[in-house]
């Protein structure tokens, strides 16, 4: 995995927080180096294709702040989102983090000691990489600049490259920015220097998209119009899916973005409609947890996982090859309906049959009853041994049938689904 540029500033000055990376900032030496950095990181380099099943992260997932909300904070809420939607069925995930550009032309662009926003800069995007580390969950990132270094006058040609020529058309754009105006919740309000803020919420995306619309150098520029908004993010949107699909299609991965409302085309490659409906499937236990006990669990529980993971696979074959025509949430909620909540049903079932059937043995010849029973013998492993069986008269055989009848459990194929939705990683 391709690890970010930053963290070789990171260890190269031993840093341990976010505000010590800030104090460094300030100092020349720490500062040239931060520049030297960033200077030498490619606009894009494809690199080997990331091993095992991998998905790129659209600019509304990943981590690079082009199209949400750079904070560290928001960011770390941005990780446990795309982790939920893709580890119950891919290994890794191709990102852009932080941007190197933008830090090369902050440096250039002013003195060293007038880069207030880069000085921030430095404090979250240090920050956020550190509580990555900390989570475990750098191993199954593949840091990557996509490749936005696109000439603008030329985006017509660079979206038909990338197969998607249509989201380009003026009278699509403009078509897209007042049904955006109408479904979305936009805030203006003053910037900086006569700029205004903006925040416009979608149904679609699980991030606000936030920017500032600078009118220009005219005295009395008026406040910009809801649909100029609208316009300006639809323009942002198109600019930042043509570099994601331009990734993938370098990569041969799928996509995973959340540009629904401009109708990114299916792929038509098998495995990648295999990627689009697992990323269309309704797994709101995944969905719920953080990204750390994701990953905990996932290795905790890695034959469970492997077995989970070859199933679905073969699952959503199952339903595309019965009707290749159908939409991918469709096939997604067929899958969903034939195969994991069947499982999930009979996973229950056999849990409550073999406590039922061993609480009766036990009933009929015990005198203590209740009270063996509250001290764990039917949990997983019962508490009674030796001559404690003998006296309470269940004989071994009765209690490895529930031993067995337990561990049949374990060979379901969503076992490692239903172990994370009662919320036990071991």
């Amino acid at each position: 995995m391709s690890q970010h540029w930053l963290y070789s500033w990171i260890d190269e000055f031993e840093i341990k927080t976010g505000e010590q990376a800030s104090q460094l900032f300030s100092l020349p030496g720490p500062a040239e180096r931060l520049y030297e950095l960033a200077r030498s990181v490619p606009s894009w380099h494809e690199g080997d294709v990331p091993s095992g099943r991998s998905i790129v992260a659209g600019s509304t997932m990943d981590f690079s702040g082009r199209m949400n909300c750079s904070h560290a904070s928001c960011l770390e809420r941005q990780v446990d989102r795309l982790f939920g939607r893709v580890w119950h069925y891919f290994d890794s995930v191709v990102v852009e983090g932080p941007q190197s550009d933008y830090y090369v032309r902050s440096f250039e662009s002013k003195p060293r000691k007038g880069i207030v926003g880069l000085d921030f800069s430095v404090l979250q995007d240090v920050s956020f990489l550190l509580r990555l580390r900390e989570a475990g969950v750098t191993g199954h990132l593949d840091f990557r600049s996509k490749p936005h270094a696109f000439c603008t006058h030329h985006l017509e040609q660079h979206a038909a490259e990338a197969g998607i020529p249509h989201i380009v058309d003026v009278n699509f754009m403009s078509e897209l920015a007042g049904k955006l105006k109408v479904e979305s919740q936009i805030e203006i309000c003053p910037g900086p220097q006569g700029s205004w803020h903006y925040t416009l919420k979608h149904p679609s995306s699980s991030e606000p998209f936030l920017g500032f619309y600078n009118p220009g150098k005219k005295k009395g520029a008026r406040k910009p119009t809801k649909v100029q908004i609208a316009d300006r993010v639809v323009r942002r949107s198109v600019g930042s899916l043509i570099y994601d699909v331009a990734a993938c299609k370098r990569l041969c991965l799928p996509l995973a973005e959340e540009f629904s409302y401009l109708h990114a085309p299916q792929h038509p490659a098998n495995s990648e409609r295999e990627s689009a409906v697992a990323m269309e499937l309704p797994l709101p236990v995944i969905h719920g947890m953080p990204s750390r006990d994701i990953i905990k669990m996932r290795a905790d529980m890695r034959p469970h996982f492997d077995r989970f993971q070859h199933a679905l696979t073969k699952a959503i074959r199952e339903q595309i090859d019965r009707d290749p025509e159908r939409q991918n949430p469709a096939i997604a909620k067929s899958v969903s309906e034939e195969f994991i909540r069947p499982a999930f049903a009979e996973i229950e079932r056999s849990l409550i049959e073999a406590k039922r059937s061993f609480s009766i043995k036990l009933g009929a010849s015990m005198a203590v009853g209740s009270t063996v029973a509250s001290v764990g013998l039917l949990s997983s492993v019962p508490l009674v041994v030796g001559a404690g069986l003998a006296a309470i008269g269940v004989t071994l055989g009765g209690l490895h049938k529930h031993v067995d009848d337990r561990k049949d459990v374990t060979t379901s194929d969503v076992y490692f689904l239903w172990k994370a939705s009662q919320g036990r990683l071991g």
